[in-house]
């Protein structure tokens, strides 16, 4: 089998760069190991209950966020939950799974702050972009909404590494867009040759999370180009315009204009050109504060 060296020739020169990044940073943000079992176990069909929960309570720190977040008003437990095996039991594993993942992920990630990098907003608009995702497809009865919200937090992971590496072009991409995440994409194309989306979506390819998840978030400002999941990618993308123009998760601290959807997007989802998000936007509304206190903090 060949190596990831041997691939990388028949990589473009700006994927080729790109991908040397991530390798020279995965060593910062390499994936915890209870995250790629509890990934290698949702695609086990013979996996139990008692398969996942044994893998999760080997780490005390994410057993006792994981209880925290099940016992929250967020998901109205009519009782307490004290096992990891009973969370399942009662959420599911595709529910479980996405909150290891979205744990696993802000502490690994939150390592990447640096002088460009606004944490807290950061984390508000991949919080945002999740809910409103996940709030999306379930509205159009999407299989699965859950990883929507593990797309919708991670979606702008590249930028954490654009910044880590070339502090100075993100300083200045970032003031240029103005709040603009379209227009950053462009910018960083110039640039770099490549852009946060697609560093995002192979970063996540070395994570080893499912290719639904990796190649919408690969594609979300392009959601035409996405080769395995182009429902998800454009979800994806309407759920960070709308978070773009809310305020609330806005990507930075001006507030892109509203309605800025691509059209071929909304046409993918059977949306109306003149799509209102108010409705989803104040379900989210009630969700957020709540989700980005028990998630972040």
């Amino acid at each position: 089998m060949s190596s990831p060296a041997q691939a990388l020739p028949t990589l473009s020169p700006a994927a080729r760069i790109a991908q040397t990044l991530i390798d020279d940073l995965s060593p910062i943000v390499s994936p915890p190991d209870v995250m790629l079992k509890v990934n290698e176990l949702m695609r086990d069909e013979r996996a139990s209950i008692e398969d996942f929960a044994a893998v999760v309570i080997r780490d005390p720190g994410l057993t006792a966020r994981l209880l925290r977040l099940v016992n929250s008003p967020y998901y109205g437990m009519p009782q307490r939950i004290d096992t990891v095996s009973r969370a399942v039991m009662l959420l599911g594993m595709s529910e479980l799974q996405k909150l290891v993942c979205s744990i696993c992920a802000v502490e690994t990630f939150s390592r990447m702050s640096s002088a460009v990098t606004n944490m807290n907003a950061f984390w508000r608009h991949g919080v945002y972009t999740g809910l409103m995702a996940q709030a999306i497809a379930r509205r159009l009865r999407v299989l699965h909404p859950e990883r929507l919200f593990v797309s919708g937090l991670l979606h702008d992971i590249g930028t954490l590494l654009v910044n880590r590496r070339y502090p100075e072009i993100a300083e200045e991409t970032i003031r240029a867009s103005r709040g603009d995440e379209h227009l950053l994409r462009a910018l960083e194309q110039q640039e770099l040759g490549f852009d946060h989306a697609q560093l995002g979506g192979l970063m996540l390819v070395n994570w080893r999370l499912p290719v639904s998840i990796s190649d919408a978030i690969g594609h979300h400002h392009a959601p035409q180009d996405a080769v395995t999941a182009p429902v998800d990618a454009a979800i994806l993308h309407v759920a960070d315009t709308i978070a773009n123009f809310s305020g609330t998760g806005s990507f930075c601290e001006m507030v892109s204009p509203a309605g800025d959807f691509d059209r071929g997007a909304l046409t993918a989802l059977g949306l109306p050109v003149d799509f209102d998000a108010d409705e989803l936007m104040d379900e989210v509304d009630r969700q957020f504060v709540e989700t980005i206190y028990l998630l972040v903090t």
